[in-house]
């Protein structure tokens, strides 16, 4: 079982073509599809089938699929881990970020880091709890940084507080209850739900269940928050959002916080990583310096 092979599987998986794999391997096509079937020979049973519109994996490829992931993460990770220890930082972190982290201390420390560790390339998605943690469990990603219930998280994740997010309730300037001071005052109202640690919608949910008032009205489900100040503006919703998503949206001019004097949850926001897969030294120095100025930012 050779990691270029596993490699391949990941390529093909990622662009549906045998001969796109191959050029991103720099290998022949022929030579590609020889490796290919020598592990579907090793495993006694077909990966890939192949079709006109391209390549796609059979089931026993899908299922093989996290292991080859896995497998091809672990590797790097070693090769950079020792190589970092003998002084040469070079290498790859990964990670994904809530927007409360990437509106407030992250761009100071991927600033900070680059000047530390220059030939090191780090690679950010967006990405909340639980959708991040298959990525975790695969390797693809080196550690997450999202809200989550501590006694929600799966037992395989290790879980390292980090910040407190302050959220408030967002409509529009002109909104019949934009100087409402209690969640009562907003039960008739239409909800976008966000993303949250327990699903869409979960922050306003606690918060009128806390209370005893019916489930919030869903107005729309928007789980990407790079949309939902937009939405927000074009609509008679009302949202929960990072107070640091308010202050830095393209929005902000024709939205305000609601000056809700119940208390919100204010979810923790936490370094999620697997326990059993340790941390190259330069993503644990990315880490540090986010942690450096999550403090500062309190």
């Amino acid at each position: 079982m050779k990691l270029q092979t596993l490699q391949a599987l990941i390529y093909i998986e990622e662009v549906g073509s045998l001969r796109a794999a191959a050029q991103l391997l720099h290998l022949s096509q022929p030579a590609l599809s020889a490796a290919i079937q020598q592990l579907e020979e090793e495993l006694k049973a077909p990966l890939l089938v192949r079709t006109k519109r391209g390549v796609s994996l059979t089931p026993f490829g899908q299922a093989f699929m996290k292991h080859a992931r896995l497998i091809v993460s672990e590797s790097r990770r070693a090769h950079e881990e020792i190589g970092q220890l003998r002084g040469h930082w070079e290498g790859h972190v990964t990670f994904a970020t809530s927007p409360a982290i990437a509106l407030g201390p992250l761009p100071q420390a991927l600033a900070s880091f680059a000047r530390e560790f220059p030939a090191v390339t780090v690679n950010v998605r967006d990405g909340l709890y639980p959708s991040v943690s298959p990525q975790l469990r695969d390797g693809t990603l080196d550690f997450a940084l999202t809200a989550a219930h501590k006694h929600d998280l799966d037992a395989d994740l290790e879980a390292q507080a980090l910040h407190v997010s302050d959220v408030v309730i967002v409509g529009q300037r002109s909104h019949a209850k934009a100087h409402a001071t209690r969640l009562a005052e907003l039960q008739e109202c239409r909800w976008a739900f966000s993303s949250a640690p327990r699903g869409p919608g979960a922050i306003i949910r606690d918060a009128f269940a806390r209370l005893g008032l019916p489930e919030p009205k869903l107005g729309i489900v928007c789980e990407s928050f790079l949309a939902l100040p937009g939405v927000l503006a074009h609509s008679d919703m009302l949202t929960t959002m990072p107070r640091g998503l308010y202050e830095r949206n393209a929005y902000k001019d024709q939205l305000c916080i609601l000056p809700i004097e119940d208390p919100l949850p204010s979810p923790t926001i936490f370094v999620l990583r697997r326990h059993d897969l340790p941390l190259t030294p330069a993503a644990a120095g990315l880490i540090r310096w986010i942690q450096h100025y999550a403090l500062r930012n309190d």
